[in-house]
């Protein structure tokens, strides 16, 4: 992938990004809890998948001579994961969140 393709991907994404914020905005409560539930099951469904990813990504940015400490920022283990998934879970446990 060419520096202009990742430019242009990131743009498309931060777009989407923008979009969707705007969209959760006006959601109600139920609906934001029901999208945070939804992620905290799918990461664990698709926790292989990825790791995989991940790891790809890390040999990629290996390969292209990225420093020891960022390479471990870039790290996803199966902890982090679960963490992020229950942290999904407890935000939507709260009151209104967003």
């Amino acid at each position: 992938m060419t520096d202009q393709n990742t430019f242009d991907l990131m743009r498309a994404l931060g777009k989407k990004a923008k979009a969707a914020a705007a969209s959760a905005a006006h959601a109600s409560a139920a609906t934001k809890n029901k999208a945070l539930l939804t992620l905290a099951m799918l990461l664990r469904q698709n926790a292989p998948a990825l790791a995989a990813a991940n790891q790809r990504d890390l040999t990629r940015a290996q390969s292209s001579g990225l420093a020891g400490p960022l390479l471990e920022r870039l790290k996803l283990s199966p902890k982090d994961l679960e963490t992020v998934a229950q942290g999904c879970e407890q935000l939507a446990a709260m009151p209104d969140v967003m």
